[in-house]
């Protein structure tokens, strides 16, 4: 059954980024999908863009001066509203940009892939449609090649120690295997990290770099290759 219009703007609500197959089908599906998308994701950005601008030094101390010594006018009550959101906003700024922050590329692996890792590769579903693939990877002035792209099962944006990347779930002889591309980050080549019961291969690109994720089952160093010729930087044609 089709997901109805208002049920797309509510999930929408919760996450103007969603690239969940179900919503990315409902998107398609007519203009207004799209566009509600389209608004979406563009007040998202405005709001990140928002909440990341550096207030100048000493502008706290400002405002809160100027609210004790104001004249108690009636007027003064939008004033003092304006300036405890812009508090409120600045405090949200500062929280998400610290709650992304990692000290190494390693504890960003482990840390990133804990939070719904297994349940991805767990979740991950027939396939994804060339279109889908296409689109995200564009984001990130990226495509994957067939090679990759046939294997890819489900694939996301995801934050980076460096920007955006993306989260892939990729189907293997071994099973599923996690791959997260870092667009803007270098690491260190044929590091291999190890984790609860998994371990991951750090690949460096010709532009950023890749941890391959698998169990300790799996041989993830026979991904490298694959992987190294089918990422690339640039766009293609739509």
């Amino acid at each position: 059954m089709s997901m109805n219009f208002s049920e797309f703007k509510r999930r929408l609500g919760e996450d103007p980024l969603s690239r969940d197959e179900e919503m990315l089908r409902a998107r398609n599906s007519a203009p207004e999908f799209e566009q509600a998308a389209l608004d979406a994701e563009a007040f998202e950005r405005a709001l990140q863009n928002a909440v990341n601008i550096r207030a100048p030094e000493g502008l706290v101390n400002t405002i809160l001066d100027i609210a004790h010594t104001a004249p108690k006018r009636r007027n003064w009550v939008p004033l003092a509203m304006a300036a405890t959101v812009l508090l409120a906003v600045g405090a949200a700024g500062i929280a998400w940009k610290q709650s992304h922050r990692w000290d190494s590329v390693d504890a960003y692996v482990e840390d990133h892939y804990s939070k719904d890792g297994d349940k991805l590769v767990a979740n991950s579903a027939d396939g994804v449609s060339e279109k889908d693939i296409n689109r995200i990877m564009a984001r990130l002035d990226a495509f994957a090649g067939p090679q990759l792209s046939d294997r890819i099962r489900f694939i996301k944006l995801c934050p980076t120690p460096d920007g955006r990347g993306a989260h892939m779930v990729v189907s293997t002889s071994q099973g599923p295997v996690t791959i997260i591309y870092m667009p803007n980050t270098k690491v260190s080549e044929g590091e291999m990290l190890v984790f609860d019961q998994m371990h991951a291969l750090l690949v460096n690109l010709d532009h950023g770099s890749v941890a391959i994720i698998g169990t300790r089952a799996q041989n993830v160093e026979n991904l490298q290759a694959m992987v190294r010729n089918s990422l690339k930087t640039g766009l293609i044609d739509a």
